[in-house]
């Protein structure tokens, strides 16, 4: 159960992460360099540290997950 929250928590921060990320580098490219890079920086950087801690966030869930069902398979034999 715990697995499985941190895995969801892991997934959203992602989406957050990567929403950020993706929002932050169009930025330049959509308003016609009227923000500069060094502006979406400002988003870039968080939001690629969001989605990196949060991929390690969603792959520890995902072990979490994978060790309780072999113990369960396990415990059933």
């Amino acid at each position: 159960m715990i697995g499985k929250i941190i895995m969801i928590i892991g997934m959203l921060g992602i989406l957050l992460g990567g929403a950020v990320l993706g929002i932050s580098l169009l930025l330049p490219l959509v308003t016609d360099g009227r923000t500069s890079w060094d502006e979406a920086l400002i988003g870039i950087i968080p939001g690629a540290i969001v989605l990196v801690v949060s991929f390690v966030i969603f792959l520890g869930g995902l072990i979490i997950v994978l060790v309780q069902r072999k113990k369960k398979a396990a415990a059933a034999h």
